[in-house]
């Protein structure tokens, strides 16, 4: 193995941002104790297979990217020895924030790698897909499409997770889902459902806020349907994580989770768009199944533990 860091950069990532960033950052890289040799990314999802065949050769494998990036990189990083780096430049960043690293400053980034702190996560599996920070589907899926189409309007770009969220919250229509884990059920009209590794999504959104990346166990969010005038009302909510007080708000634990839905629904992986068919959607996660570089202290949830489970309503018919 080699004793370089091997660094993937997505110059796209951030809608440029990793771009404009990237030369500071590959200054402070040749400043640092870290031998490392660099690749630019040039397609969509052309990083897994980058990873993957640097896994072969370097035993640290370092994302310069957004969620995307990293999203990509660790794909191609299951099933191999090789530990995943990651230096924030995209748009969310929300990954990072789970594991002490500055989701704003790059530079800072740095250290941590020369450091070479390590922990190993859990990671979600949807059939050949993996992610590392959450999956979902219903509004949180279209609203990932949502942004997706609007980064052609640069005058966007500060504000795009707030407009898409706006913008799909008046719109979207709830499905009719059953959700099935090991000790639980449920039947009802959603607006939505994910399984959460990671506490944030779609940049501020502080969507799961006990979720923790090596429990073992995904936070499974489940969110009823509300009338569009009280989803706009409860976006604040979200990004503080006060939403988990509504009664439309159910989140529980478990090892795995299925979907049944009746017609397809909008999704997203790590926040890239994707489309599910109508079925049984299933969702499982691998305990600590890729090492990661990380800060040695990280952040804990606002009591300094996890919530083993949030019940905030009475089920309705159909949960058990």
């Amino acid at each position: 193995m080699s004793d370089e860091c091997f660094v993937i950069v997505n110059l796209l990532a951030g809608r440029g941002r990793c771009r404009r960033l990237w030369p500071s950052i590959e200054r402070a890289l040749r400043s640092s104790r870290l031998p490392f040799r660099h690749v630019f990314t040039e397609a969509p999802g052309a990083a897994i297979e980058i990873a993957r065949r640097a896994a072969r050769d370097f035993s640290v494998v370092v994302a310069v990217g957004g969620d995307g990036t990293i999203h990509e990189v660790a794909t191609g990083l299951m099933g191999t020895k090789a530990k995943l780096g990651i230096i924030p430049a995209g748009t969310g960043n929300d990954f990072v924030k789970m594991l002490g690293i500055p989701p704003k400053d790059p530079l800072r980034a740095i250290p941590i790698l020369e450091d070479g702190q390590t922990k190993r996560v859990d990671v979600g599996r949807v059939g050949e897909h993996y992610f590392v920070n959450g999956f979902g589907v219903g509004l949180d899926g279209a609203i990932a499409w949502r942004v997706f189409r609007s980064w052609r309007w640069p005058a966007l770009a500060p504000w795009i997770y707030l407009y898409a969220a706006i913008r799909e919250a008046l719109f979207f229509r709830s499905s009719e889902l059953e959700i099935r884990a090991p000790d639980w059920r449920v039947l009802d009209t959603l607006l939505m459902v994910g399984a959460s590794n990671g506490r944030y999504h779609g940049g501020d959104f502080l969507l799961v806020p006990h979720a923790e990346v090596d429990d073992g166990l995904f936070d499974v969010y489940m969110i009823s349907d509300m009338a569009p005038w009280r989803r706009l009302r409860e976006i604040p909510k979200t990004r503080r994580g006060e939403h988990i007080s509504l009664p439309e708000v159910r989140i529980k634990r478990a090892p795995w989770v299925e979907i049944l839905c009746g017609q397809p629904l909008p999704g997203h992986l790590d926040g890239e768009p994707t489309e599910f068919p109508a079925g049984k959607i299933r969702v499982e996660l691998l305990p600590r199944a890729l090492e990661v570089i990380t800060r040695e202290t990280l952040p804990q949830t606002s009591s300094g533990q996890a919530s083993l489970d949030v019940h905030l309503r009475q089920p309705p018919a159909g949960e058990g």
